[in-house]
Parts: structure tokens; sequence; C-alpha cells
């Protein structure tokens, strides 16, 4: 256990000497083959059966491609290919995730409902059940789920057509959150309207009473401001809540997608909605869901459950940019009467971001980068049904070995094209350019990290530390707390056009390869940092601690540590060795020894008990290798030891050692354990004593024949 404590140490302490070198081994370099699944249709929406490889055009980001596999498959079954497939050495691929042989005709079909307001939710299910039938069995097999504040799975996936009809019945009457219901509509549109109204009364006024009039509260100036304040309230809210709406939907997705990708052959994922919302917030990880989708083999039928739209969401859209528009075109400001000095960009970024709730905007990007299709403005959603199960037994199976076979993180566009006029396809529209990830979704901020991680040799391009922590907590034996902290000053920060603001974009990304260099775990945290250019040295003296808390099995790991900036492309890597023990809760347990840089006071409220950095009323923060200097009076450390119940009393002492060598070695008495039996011990060394140098600073910890010790780095500098 010493040697891992120390291997975590010294991979953290190297991140201002020379770059990384990857260990021999761990990863494949290069794409191998991809498989796309493409549906062909003639003017009547049906499938065109008749079409031989020679008929398939194929390119990758523009480039022809050689078709190196052709597969028909009609009705489910398997037609007999033109050309052999390729070996198994080039016909799995990586870049992505082809399902196995759909050989056996299993046909498999999620229904998922978004949360939806009474009548939509009626029809959605009306159109279910008329699609099951009077028959016993279901054609294919159906899963049945809900998206609201969290997924709720109604069926699992079963042809038995009873079971799923019982699904249905309490789908109907289950209630939705009320996220941009009716009654919230109308309640923004009268607030809006009270603040135009108010806005139109406070101009007048000033311009009849000249300036100064009316400007105590009670005035038109001061019920405007009144009005202004509710309705940017209200806004403010909506913002908010849309963002929750759609972090929800897409872990949704997310999640069934995931379920659905070992499964063989093309999958199809019914997702009823009244339209996604696609804030800002949640767009890229809207386009991890469809990148997800597409390796996964999974194609998005997205249904309009809103049936026949009385009014056009398009005109809708239109009149807000319009109104937008009309009202700053002369000053550049939004609000004429001065009440709102917020620059006409921002409405027009606020119409942009309208323009992402007509329904056609998600939904459609759902359907066709998936090679799926959007049925939408009707009140009859059958016969989506109908072309559904045709698209899922009548596809040709499309393999190629890319030209550009580097693992670069980009996005590669797909294009097929058939040489027979009068028809349509639909095919997945890309993939980004990363290795299998296990079923493990990929965000569209980490497919360039991921990149990164592939290049040889690995990029150093600034400073980062990173470090892995064990703390065999009792309801977590394999928790492995993550840590990077990075220095803002080398990233990139840009002036916006108008040189008021500045922006910064970068990401961190930590992922586990386990013993088969299989990915077995992946954490990231995308940060977009905007702000006044005024403020832009003081953004570049910032620090970022990006933490999270992965929960691994028993084994050996290497871990990648990658800190990727946009705007430059420019990257660094980390890479250690992380071995996580196997645990007994019968027996002693201990925890890494953590070098601590500094503590810092949590609010009661925004305490979590479970943090294991967290002692008392303080979260301590990790030292990840930086030295220690003459400037500190001493050096803080801190463990956690988990003792076997009933047995033995503890024993524990603290040793220090420099070349092999012990330097000092004195009991330490143990802290009282908390209400889950944990003993969180935090100890000082004092600095004075210690000659500038390395040194091993090892803590062990004994209770009756068992006997644990954890060790860390200590550099010590004048």
């Amino acid at each position: 256990m010493k040697r891992i404590v120390v291997l975590v140490a010294l991979a953290s302490a190297v991140g201002h000497a020379q770059p990384p070198q990857r260990a021999t081994g761990t990863t494949q370099a290069h794409v191998t083959a991809v498989l796309v699944d493409v549906v062909v249709r003639d003017k009547r929406g049906e499938p065109v059966r008749d079409l031989g490889q020679s008929d398939f055009q194929l390119f990758e980001d523009g480039v022809p491609q050689t078709i190196s596999s052709f597969t028909p498959i009609f009705d489910g079954a398997v037609a007999a290919p033109e050309t052999p497939k390729p070996s198994t050495a080039t016909a799995q691929p990586s870049a992505t995730v082809a399902s196995p042989s759909p050989a056996s005709g299993i046909t498999v079909t999620a229904l998922v409902f978004d949360r939806l307001t009474p009548e939509a939710r009626r029809l959605a299910v009306q159109a279910a059940q008329n699609y099951l039938g009077t028959q016993q069995q279901a054609p294919s097999y159906i899963g049945i789920f809900s998206v609201d504040l969290a997924l709720t799975p109604f069926a699992p996936f079963t042809r038995n057509v009873r079971v799923l009809r019982q699904a249905l019945d309490k789908m109907t009457s289950r209630a939705s959150a009320s996220f941009n219901s009716p009654e919230q509509k109308e309640q923004k549109a009268n607030a809006d309207q009270q603040a135009a109204m108010a806005g139109q009364a406070a101009a007048r006024a000033e311009a009849a009473g000249g300036p100064g009039a009316g400007a105590a509260v009670g005035g038109a100036p001061g019920d405007a401001m009144l009005a202004e304040m509710q309705s940017k309230m209200i806004q403010d809210f909506e913002v908010m809540e849309r963002d929750q709406q759609g972090y929800a939907t897409t872990n949704g997705l997310f999640a069934v997608i995931n379920a659905l990708r070992p499964l063989p052959g093309r999958k199809s994922l019914v997702f009823f909605s009244e339209g996604v919302a696609i804030p800002p917030a949640v767009q890229r990880l809207f386009l991890g869901v469809i990148d997800a989708a597409n390796r996964a083999n999974v194609s998005i039928y997205a249904m309009d459950a809103a049936g026949l739209r009385a009014d056009s969401e398009q005109a809708k859209i239109g009149d807000a940019v319009n109104q937008a528009g009309r009202r700053g075109i002369n000053t550049g400001y939004s609000n004429a009467s001065g009440s709102n000095n917020s620059p006409l960009t921002q409405a027009l970024e606020k119409s942009e971001d309208v323009l992402r709730q007509d329904p056609h905007t998600g939904l459609s990007d759902l359907a066709q980068e998936t090679g799926g299709q959007l049925f939408d403005n009707t009140n009859n959603l059958r016969q989506g049904f109908d072309s559904i199960e045709n698209d899922l037994r009548n596809y040709y199976l499309v393999g190629y070995i890319p030209g550009n076979d580097t693992y670069d993180g980009h996005f590669r566009t797909i294009d097929v094209k058939v040489k027979r006029p009068g028809v349509t396809i639909a095919a997945r529209k890309g993939y980004f350019a990363v290795r299998d990830t296990g079923g493990l979704p990929i965000n569209s901020w980490e497919a360039p990290a991921l990149g990164a991680l592939e290049q040889k040799p690995v990029p150093n391009a600034f400073p980062i530390r990173a470090g892995a922590l064990l703390f065999p907590e009792r309801d977590r034996p394999g928790l492995v707390p993550v840590i990077v902290d990075l220095k803002t000053a080398p990233l990139t920060f840009q002036s916006a056009a108008d040189g008021k603001t500045y922006s910064s974009d970068f990401a961190v990304l930590v992922r586990f390869l386990d013993a088969q260099n299989q990915v077995a775990r992946k954490v990231s945290q995308h940060y977009e940092v905007k702000g006044a250019v005024a403020d832009v040295a003081r953004a570049k003296q910032g620090e970022v601690i990006f933490y999270r808390e992965p929960e691994l099995s028993a084994g050996v790991y290497t871990m990648e540590t990658v800190v990727y900036d946009a705007p430059s492309g420019k990257s660094s890597v980390r890479l250690a060795t992380v071995e996580v023990p196997k645990t007994d809760a019968g027996k002693l347990r201990m925890s890494s020894l953590v070098l601590v840089n500094r503590g810092e006071k949590v609010p009661e409220k925004d305490r979590r008990n479970d943090n294991p950095l967290l002692v008392k009323d303080t979260i301590l923060y990790p030292n990840l290798g930086e030295a220690v200097s003459k400037a500190s009076n001493e050096v803080a450390f801190y463990f956690a030891v988990y003792p076997a119940a009933g047995a033995a009393a503890l024993e524990s002492m603290i040793e220090l050692q420099q070349d092999g060598k012990r330097v000092a070695q004195l009991p330490m008495p143990l802290a009282a354990s908390d209400a889950s039996g944990r003993i969180q011990q935090v100890g000082r060394l004092p600095r004075g004593q210690l000659a500038p140098g390395m040194y091993e600073l090892r803590a062990i910890v004994k209770q009756g024949n068992d006997q644990i010790s954890r060790s860390t780095m200590l550099r010590i500098t004048e």
C-alpha cells in the first residue's frame, strides 16, 4: 500500500517538471472501423430493399471512403452480404461503437415520455396503446420510461402486452412537474405586458415633465421600475427552471441510451415531448446525447405530443425577435426609457435562446442527427410507429475504415449518398474521434480533451497538479477522491468584439483505465468564465480546484488527467498509477495520508457530512506535491481510520524518514470516533526542526494483529 501512495504523490509533484510519458500499452493508437446503419425510403416512405453496395457512396469530412463491409437487413433478418466482412482485427469499431451482429432478428424500442401536460400525455399514451393493438405479444421488445425530475421505469423491456398496457395506464395518471406550465406562461406574459405598459407610461411622463418627473415610487417611472423588477425576477427563475429541465431530460436520455447500448442490431427510442429546452448551459450535454445515441446504434424518433398546434411556434418566436429589435433599434439599448441599460446584444442573445424553445429545434436535432424522424403538428401519432417498425427491420449496415485514423477528439461528419433519385436517406451524421469509453457518454467538451490524451508524447503546455486519494468509507469502500489543481494565468482569456468583456473556456477531465486498458470511470467539468474586461487581470491570478468522488472496484488503474484550453487548443496531461485494495468491513482500514495546504470553515448549511475531507466544520485542501517553505511554521497532515468493531484498542505512531533512514518516530494519540465509527486524525509537524530536503512521512496504525501504514512525500525548501 505504501508504494502506491508514494506513486500518487510523486505523480502529483511533477506538475512543473519534465513532460510525463505514457506507459507502454495503455491505449490503442488508431480508429479501426466505423459501422453506419442506413435507412433508405422511397417517395411513399416505404423502405427501399434492392440496393447494392455499388449504389452507396460514403464521405467522412467530405472525403470519399472505401466501403469495406455491406450487409442488407430486411424484415429483421440479415441478407447475404455482397462482400465478406473485414477480419476481426479491423471490424470491431472503436470510434463509434456498433452493435454485435443483428442476425438474431431481435428489435428493441424504448418509449420515453418527457414531462407532459395532461392533454399531451393523453395523446401520447393513446398512440402507444394503439400501437400495441389487441395482440398478446408486441411486435418488438418494448420498455416504457418517464423523464421528469428523475428517470422512472414503468415497464422493463418485454413483449408482454398486458404488462405494457398496465404501465401505460399508470403513465396516464402520472402528474408532471410544473416546468413551463400554462399557468407559468400566462404569469410571465402578464408580467412582461405590465412592464411594457409601465415603461411606455414612464416615457410619456418623462417627456411631458422633463428630468426628474415622477421619480418617486408611485409615479410612472417608479411603477415602471417595479414592473421591470417583477418581470426580471420571473425571467431569472424561468432561466434556472429551464436549465434544470434540460439537465433532467439529457440525463434521462443518457441513461436509456446506455441501457440499450449492449443490445444487438438497430435500436429505437421513441421520445414523446412537447419540446426540448436547450438553454446554453445544457447545449453541450445535448450534443453529448446525440453522440451517445450514435455510438450505441440508437435512432431517436421524436413525437411532438402537443399534437396539432393552433399557433405557429415560428410565428411566436418571430414576434419575440422583432420585439427585441424594436425595443432598441435606434439607441442600441433594450429599454429607451432608461430603466434598463442592457445592450441590444443581450436581447438578441435572449432571442437566440428563445429559438431553441421551438419543438422543431431540439426534437428535430435529436431525430435527424441520429437517423430517426420527427413526427409533429398532428394528432395522429400512431402512424409514426409504422415508420419506426419499418426502419427497425429494414436497413443497410455499411462499414468503412476511415482514412483519418487518429483519435484526435474532433467531430467527423458522415455523409451517405445513394445513386438513385427520389429517395430519402436516414443515417447518423458523424462521431467524435475518440476511442470507446465502455458505454460512458461523451460530452462535447470532453472530446478534444480525450484527443489530447492520445498524443505522443503527451502534452505539457502549462503546469497542473493531480492526485487520487483512497478513503474506504463504510458505505463506499472504493471511494477514490480526485483533486486537480491549476492556476488560471496560463489559460487563454479572450476579449469580446466590443472590448468590454472577456471569456475563458477550458475543461478538466480525469479517466481511469483498468488492467485491460478499458475505461472504468470518467469524470469531468467544463468551465466557461466571463466578466468585465477590467477584471481580467484578477481572473488571471485565480486558482481552479477540481474535485470529484468516483468509486472504483478493487484493482490497479492508470489515472489519466488532462486540462484542455479550448481557444488555444493547448493541454497538459498527468499520468499516475492508483491501486484500490480489497476491503473487509470487519477489519481495520485506513485512508491515504494527506498533506494539508490549508483549511476553510464551511457554513453549516453547506456542509456535506459524507465528504471525506470535511473535518467537523472545516474542509481540508490537500497538498498535491508543493514544497513547504520556511515561511510555514508547521506541516499539517490528515488521515482517516476505520477500526474493526469490537476489536482490540488502537495504537498509532507517526514516522519521518530521509534517504531510507528514520529521522523521528513518535506515538500519536488518535481522536475520538464519530457516529459512523470513523476516526478523523489531524496532526502537525513543527517546520523549524526540519532541514531542507525530501522526506517520507509515514502514519502507522495497529489494532490487535492488524497493522496498516500509509505514506507520502514531503519536500522542504528554504
